[in-house]
């Protein structure tokens, strides 16, 4: 879908701008005499300025935005992508009070209790945690050992298809499941009732492989599950001692406002006419955001809205400017990789 994005061409080729009911072609330096009022009024204040864009771990960006910041210091930068991490965020602020992003170490871990996590293919770093697992099978090479995965899941997965000992489950029943697993591994606080479809020697098994394999074994939720599974799973790796040896916290890769809730705060703020200007870089909020924000709604109520981006979509369509953006092909950029490391990202096509 990438290359396809980057040859569309339907692609946005020139800067547009809708007026009357008009759509009139213009030029970057038309639009930046046009809007330059506007932001200026709002100079050394940037108070109803408001900035959507994608989900970024770009650390240039995050500095561009700080840049912002010093010249408009009540602006609000929100990011937004309809699948998203909120309930992993919101466990971990559940358990720790505050955002940090988890990390694993597949290759030192004995042990993986999979939470209906596809962690093979789907979290960040899976690329990396699938040569880190696949590698502990390979048993001549090993010593003759293998690790072993206890998988439970809703929906069949390639974590599932790899599991040694698997359960099928309701996706309502594994917060059920992960609390009377906290509270039989002793977890302060813990308290649950196993579901009916989890037989006991399951059970007594799981309990005593992971107490056996205590620091080198690995509790790994679902993005999917809600966030009291993803704070259980990180007072049952505490428990265990994972922390510091297979399971390690780190500073959020992206800014916590990547969240539903933040564009649920924009809405809200365009909805009373708080927002001045609003520019989209990316996002389609007008077809993807929940119905219930009614996104559209709102935005028809901000006085300057401007759209940067690769394609005319919903959001770009009732925006009054239309930008074209350079695709991540063709561009430079850095950015931040699962477990901290920043990169510089290079264009490959002219």
């Amino acid at each position: 879908s990438t290359l396809l994005e980057l040859y569309d061409p339907e692609r946005i080729k020139e800067v547009s701008l809708l007026a009357g009911g008009q759509v009139n072609i213009a030029d970057w330096n038309t639009f930046f005499q046009k809007v330059r009022k506007d932001f200026d009024a709002l100079r050394g204040d940037g108070d109803g300025l408001r900035i959507l864009t994608l989900p970024s771990s770009s650390p240039t960006l995050a500095a561009q935005m700080a840049e912002m910041r010093r010249i408009f210091p009540k602006m609000q930068w929100h990011q937004y992508e309809p699948i998203n991490r909120d309930s992993a965020f919101d466990g971990a602020l559940m358990a720790f009070g505050e955002p940090v992003d988890t990390a694993y170490r597949f290759d030192l871990a004995d042990v993986v209790l999979s939470l209906d996590s596809e962690f093979l293919t789907q979290l960040p770093g899976s690329v990396r945690y699938a040569k880190d697992f696949m590698n502990r099978r390979r048993a001549e090479e090993n010593g003759g050992s293998m690790n072993r995965l206890y998988a439970i899941e809703s929906v069949p997965t390639v974590a599932g298809a790899n599991a040694d000992h698997w359960l099928a489950m309701k996706a309502s029943e594994v917060l059920d499941f992960t609390a009377a697993l906290a509270e039989r591994l002793g977890v302060a606080g813990a308290s649950g009732v196993k579901p009916k479809s989890v037989p006991d020697k399951w059970m007594q098994a799981l309990v005593a492989d992971l107490q056996a394999h205590a620091g080198r074994c690995i509790v790994v939720p679902g993005d999917q599950q809600p966030a009291e599974v993803h704070a259980l799973a990180h007072a049952i790796n505490a428990k265990l001692g994972n922390v510091g040896q297979t399971v390690r916290y780190i500073e959020p890769i992206l800014a916590p406002e990547t969240r539903t809730g933040s564009l649920r705060s924009l809405v809200k703020d365009m909805s009373e006419d708080k927002v001045k200007i609003l520019l989209v870089v990316g996002a389609n909020p007008a077809y993807d955001a929940p119905k219930d924000l009614n996104f559209a709604a709102a935005l028809a109520k901000v006085p300057l809205t401007i759209y940067l981006g690769l394609q005319h979509n919903e959001t770009a369509d009732l925006c009054a400017w239309r930008l074209p953006q350079s695709h991540f092909l063709e561009e430079w950029s850095d950015g931040r990789a699962f477990d901290g490391t920043a990169s510089i990202v290079q264009p490959l096509v002219s």
